[in-house]
């Protein structure tokens, strides 16, 4: 890096250091940083508060878009496991029978398993037929154009909260054991059974050890079922500090006004049951915006001083999300010598940015350390947000926002 390009860096981030109010950002996320599930008391004054704050920054209208919502994603996919348990145990032990009920079950099994991993990040939200059962929210957002229109960015982030039995880290490692392991126990039941149909081949020690396995596979997979929703995790880090950084965006936008990139700071609701608010904006905005120049900055797991982690893929067939904002965000973390790595995130984490890239738009997650072993715990405090973790998000975004707004010179 050469003398000109080190003084427009420090030139950059001093310019940001001087305008935007990191301690602002801190204060909203304490604020908001006490237990808020939906369908409690804690909801209704959660939004009352990220009403308040857009409007202390100036904005009007603000947007409450209201939709409903259930418990429904989490009870099925807690269900569901009892099931796949079930079907693989019953797979193993229809190799001592028939191999064509084997073939059968094998198919089935691998239907149910891949079904499971869809309905978290389906274009739908699910309810329960029981109208006691679902519950009304709504997303709340408001929006800044810009001198000339000729592009969008969306900043996301949920404002609601939850706590489950285990914590997020735990749960990921019960996805990933029970979902891969038994995709790969079916995958060599397929090819055995098919080898028995066509050879007559049979190797009966090898079914008593996957027998074994599946025991074992199943009763990891049934720990999920263990996995109940609650509302005692005071989520400071999942998900208030994106919030707080979302209204001093606004904030810091309304007084630094760009060019060419319109933007809109939406706080979604019901990330954490369905990503029902972000399934609900994009099913009732998308014939509104444009693929080709509407691009989606999702916030969440963010404040920590640590490493800035960009998911850049996620589930099973693997998805690549936004390739263009991923390049930008790679590109400014190393301007301003902050550390980013992308993680692919196979299975047990999702965020409000998938049901955006499975409408085919631009889409990015940006979240960074310490970690999921906090997440949906009593342990999801203040403690886990700092000031510095803060500024690393917003100068990221700020770059990156940059950037976009010189291509539509």
């Amino acid at each position: 890096m050469n003398g000109e390009e080190l003084e427009a860096k420090k030139l950059d981030k001093n310019t940001y250091d001087k305008n935007i109010n990191v301690d602002n950002a801190y204060r909203i996320t304490k604020r908001l940083a006490f237990p808020r599930l939906i369908g409690s008391e804690g909801e209704k004054k959660a939004r009352e508060i990220v009403v308040d704050e857009f409007e202390k920054v100036g904005y009007s209208p603000i947007h409450q878009e209201t939709f409903m919502t259930s418990f429904y994603n989490w009870i099925f996919i807690r269900l569901i496991f009892l099931v796949m348990g079930s079907l693989l145990i019953l797979l193993a032990l229809s190799t001592y029978i028939n191999p064509f009920l084997t073939l059968g079950l094998c198919i089935f099994t691998i239907y149910i398993s891949f079904k499971a991993l869809g309905i978290s990040v389906s274009s739908k939200i699910k309810l329960f037929k029981n109208d006691a059962n679902n519950y009304e929210t709504e997303n709340i957002y408001t929006s800044l154009k810009s001198i000339n229109s000729k592009a969008k960015v969306i900043f996301m982030g949920h404002w609601d909260s939850k706590s489950q039995s285990f914590p997020s880290s735990t749960r990921i490692i019960i996805f990933l054991i029970s979902v891969f392991g038994s995709l790969i126990l079916m995958i060599i039941y397929l090819i055995l059974n098919l080898l028995k149909v066509f050879f007559n081949t049979n190797i009966p020690i090898l079914n008593n050890i996957l027998l074994d396995a599946c025991i074992i596979i199943a009763i990891i997979g049934v720990f999920n079922y263990f996995n109940k929703t609650g509302n005692d995790s005071p989520g400071a880090y999942d998900n208030a500090a994106a919030v707080g950084i979302l209204v001093e965006l606004a904030r810091f936008y309304k007084t630094n006004p760009i060019n060419n990139i319109d933007l809109q700071f939406l706080s979604t609701s019901s990330e954490e049951l369905n990503l029902g608010g972000a399934v609900h904006f994009i099913q009732n905005h998308k014939n509104d915006l444009d693929k080709n120049s509407t691009y989606f900055i999702n916030l969440d797991l963010i404040g920590g001083n640590e490493l800035i982690r960009l998911i850049t893929s996620y589930g099973i067939p693997r998805k690549v999300s936004s390739k263009k904002l991923n390049k930008l965000f790679v590109e400014s973390s190393k301007k301003l010598n902050i550390k980013l790595k992308d993680i692919y995130a196979p299975t047990g984490a999702w965020s409000d940015y998938m049901p955006i890239v499975n409408e085919g738009f631009e889409a990015c997650w940006l979240g960074s350390q310490p970690g999921l072993k906090y997440v949906h715990t009593k342990n999801d405090t203040m403690d886990l947000v700092s000031k510095e973790g803060l500024k690393n998000i917003f100068l990221l975004c700020l770059d990156v926002v940059k950037k976009l707004d010189n291509e539509y010179k």
